[in-house]
């Protein structure tokens, strides 16, 4: 089934509605700029007008964690103004990005006025959690040798730009990657090394970018028969996998 983001799950009187309600920015907001930040108040959701932001999660010790990445006509900070607790994640502007906010007051008067928005709303969360929980299994379940190939795969897909040499995943370092996987920065080096050996990767220095130079490959690498093997098991043993 084809993936729809939020805004195109709506038809054009809620699509009028989100627009008459929210207030739009005159300036986008610029690469590495924060949305929302992790433990602040939640006091405003957002829809993406266009553009991309990276979702992330920082946990004990420093360590961030990779969860997801949204784009043109996604909400983000919705969860937050839904349950009325701190921010669980921070979202940071990955390219210039257009948004349209929606404070508390307004995105509550919103939901109740429209039940259509309400259900809309919380099917895009339902599906985020789903998710969340499909790439644990994927990319934490996985052996370590496989790991790096998957997340790549999964950023290549939500991030990726297309170039001469391949699919260039931009502002992500070897530290980025070894602090998403929790197997520290020379690790992960040694890991992307590995993959470039494989003719998988692009070997151009580079320090904030990844090119994925063999998509297929690097797709047999992380999913091959005995990566296959292995996620099955982990889902088997899983209680809370669907």
């Amino acid at each position: 089934m084809t993936y729809r983001t939020f805004w195109e799950t709506l038809d054009a009187d809620e699509r009028k509605a989100m627009e008459r309600v929210g207030r739009s920015q005159r300036l986008p907001l610029e690469p590495g700029e924060i949305l929302f930040r992790q433990s602040d108040a939640a006091d405003r959701a957002a829809l993406i007008i266009s553009g991309r932001c990276r979702v992330l999660w920082h946990g004990e010790n420093d360590r961030t964690t990779y969860l997801a990445t949204r784009r043109g006509g996604e909400l983000v900070g919705e969860m937050g103004l839904l349950d009325r607790g701190p921010r669980n994640a921070t979202v940071m502007a990955l390219t210039q990005t257009y948004v349209r906010w929606y404070g508390r007051e307004a995105f509550e008067g919103l939901l109740t006025e429209h039940p259509g928005i309400l259900r809309k709303v919380f099917l895009t969360v339902c599906t985020r959690l789903k998710e969340s929980d499909h790439h644990r299994i994927v990319i934490a379940g996985a052996p370590a040798r496989l790991r790096l190939g998957r997340l790549l795969l999964r950023l290549a897909e939500a991030e990726g730009v297309t170039t001469r040499l391949g699919t260039e995943i931009r502002e992500v370092t070897q530290e980025d990657l070894g602090d998403w996987l929790g197997i520290g920065r020379e690790a992960a080096g040694r890991r992307v090394r590995e993959l470039q050996a494989r003719g998988l990767l692009d070997d151009s220095p580079a320090r904030s970018r990844i090119v994925v130079v063999d998509t297929e490959g690097l797709r047999r690498h992380a999913f091959g028969t005995d990566a296959r093997k292995s996620l099955t098991a982990v889902r088997e043993t899983s209680p809370d996998t669907p």
